[in-house]
């Protein structure tokens, strides 16, 4: 990097003084890349609290190859189910079946959950959110 701006060395301290940006955004080096991932990031650590370790490295393995803005979408579709109980609808029919395979491992995932319980309690005793049409 340095040998681009030799000429100008104030650049250069620049460059060295914004150094740790790259270290901050993952190895991310440009800001759109690091502003399209870091919703996904967030939403798929949010989503991690919820899942056992072996269910997180399933929809790693799962989201893998999705767009970001896409797994952020089916990460947040996947928190809506948890907390809300409602179930969202995709338009790609690889992401509808990714969806409900994940649902699935989810439901699964509850009861060995510490939470789950509350959870339960919660949606028992206030309900579910209607939807005024």
């Amino acid at each position: 990097m340095e040998k681009l701006f030799e000429n100008d060395e104030e650049l250069t301290k620049v460059i060295r003084y914004l150094a740790p940006w790259i270290e901050k955004n993952f190895g991310e080096e440009s800001i759109g890349d690091w502003e399209t991932t870091l919703a996904t990031k967030m939403m798929m650590n949010l989503l991690k609290l919820w899942m056992t370790p072996k269910s997180r490295a399933r929809v790693e393995r799962i989201l893998l190859f999705y767009h970001p803005v896409d797994r952020c979408a089916m990460a947040y579709a996947l928190l809506v189910f948890l907390l809300m109980g409602r179930k969202m609808v995709f338009k790609s029919a690889v992401a509808k079946q990714h969806f409900k395979v994940l649902c699935e491992m989810l439901k699964d995932d509850m009861p060995e959950l510490m939470f789950a319980d509350h959870l339960k309690y919660i949606l028992h005793h206030y309900g579910r959110k209607k939807v005024e049409s």
